[in-house]
Parts: C-alpha cells; sequence; structure tokens
C-alpha cells in the first residue's frame, strides 16, 4: 500500500482506508452504522413518502437510517469513517459532517503542527519547563518537546515528558485575555487540561508565550478545545446508544 500503516476496505457503504492496527486507529474515528433492513423501511424516515418502483430507498452513510432519493441526496466527504469518496448523508448528518470536517480541515492539522508554551505541572521539577505540543500523527497522544532553563550552569536541558492519551483528557479549561462577558471575542492566554493519570487526576497548565509564536499558541488552543469537545460529544452518542 501506498500508505504505510493503512488498508484499503469495502463495505456496502463505499470504500475506507483505515488503520492496519487498532492502536493507530484515531480516537476521532466513527465505526459505519448498521443499515436499517430494507423490509423495515416501508417509507421515507423524513417526509414519510411511500417506496415503490420509482421511488427508491437510499440509506445515509452516518446514521444507517432510510431515506428517498430527495431526502438523502447531498454527498459529501465523511473523513471521520475513513470514506476514500464523498458518500450520501441525510440533511440531519450533512449538517454535523460539515461542522466535523471544518475541524478535519483546519483545526486537526494546527493540532499536529504543535504550539510553543510555558507548561506547569506537578509532574515537573520546580514545576514548570518550555514545551512544543504537538498531536501525534494518528491522533492518539499529546507529544511534549520540553526544555528547562538551568540558570545556574547557564545551559537548558531536555525534559522528559510522558505523552498524554487523547481519550485520558476529562475536560479543559481555557483562560482568556479580558473579561468574556462583554459580549466579544477574547483570545486564550492558557489552557488548564484534565486528564487521567492511572488512577489519579492530573492537570497540567500551558501558557502562551510573550514571542513572535504567540498566534500560533492561541491558535492551537482553541483547536484543543474544538478536539476535546468532539471527543466527549462521541463518548456522549455512544453511551446513548
Amino acid at each position: 500500500m501506498a500508505n504505510s500503516g493503512k488498508k484499503l476496505v469495502r463495505s456496502k457503504s463505499g470504500l475506507r482506508m483505515v488503520s492496519v492496527e487498532d492502536k493507530d486507529t484515531s480516537p476521532f474515528q466513527l465505526e459505519e452504522p448498521p443499515w436499517i433492513p430494507d423490509n423495515q423501511c416501508i417509507s421515507c424516515q423524513n417526509c414519510n413518502a411511500k417506496y415503490d418502483i420509482v421511488k427508491r430507498r437510499h440509506h445515509c452513510r452516518r446514521c444507517g437510517r432510510c431515506y428517498c432519493g430527495t431526502c438523502c441526496s447531498t454527498k459529501l466527504p465523511l473523513p471521520r469513517m475513513n470514506f476514500v469518496d464523498p458518500v450520501r448523508l441525510c440533511a440531519e448528518c450533512v449538517s454535523a459532517t460539515r461542522k466535523e470536517n471544518e475541524f478535519y480541515e483546519k483545526h486537526l492539522k494546527t493540532l499536529i503542527n504543535g504550539g510553543s508554551f510555558t507548561m506547569q505541572s506537578s509532574s515537573l521539577e520546580n514545576g514548570s519547563a518550555y514545551t512544543y505540543c504537538q498531536l501525534s500523527p494518528n491522533h492518539r497522544n499529546l507529544i511534549f518537546n520540553t526544555e528547562k532553563p538551568d540558570k545556574e550552569n547557564n545551559r537548558v536541558t531536555q525534559w522528559v515528558c510522558d505523552p498524554m492519551s487523547l481519550i485520558s483528557i476529562e475536560g479543559v479549561q481555557i483562560q482568556t485575555i479580558g473579561d468574556p462577558n462583554q459580549g466579544h471575542p477574547t483570545p486564550p492566554k492558557a489552557i488548564t487540561i484534565r486528564y487521567k493519570y492511572i488512577d489519579e487526576l492530573r492537570e497540567v497548565t500551558m501558557m502562551v508565550p510573550e514571542d513572535n509564536t504567540r498566534k500560533q499558541s492561541m491558535t492551537w488552543i482553541i483547536a484543543m478545545q474544538k478536539a476535546v469537545k468532539m471527543l466527549h460529544s462521541s463518548q456522549s452518542n455512544t453511551n446513548n446508544t
């Protein structure tokens, strides 16, 4: 295969490029839903039009529900299910997918590119260090390239930080510049990430530096907030099914 660690699979919904190993599967990935059987679909689940020889059944690739051609005519890329080509979606799933595609096209790339921060954590000696934080290519971990200044010896030492699993994140809190209650957007100045480490809940705070990387770091925080929201939304939907 041209893509290392990927394989092409075919389902009744279309062609998908998926990870060979489960450990490389993105936590943002959605499983293909089961299709409602044709013999249980007497009419469109949106407009209630009866199916016949002319009016055919179509299944939404995202939710698996059954619709007429008019109510399920839009085709969009669906990267959360790894489809190679755009797939047919119902109106409700079109709205959700467009928002998620913006995340994939914009915010996910920002997270992988990374940002510079001053990091504070109880797991660090003396509590703080400089770090460059990136999302791993398989979207599973936050990677910290951390440096710690040694003023006594006039040098900078590398500090080893364990990767943070994205699915271990319990929530994030954003600190902003200015008052968010004033009714206009306020740029972020820091992010605190709460995550599970074995059996305990830990926190790490990453502050935006006062240098030329500032804008990139602010954008990274916004993208991280959207990523955690998407993960928790997926977990909530899974628990409710």
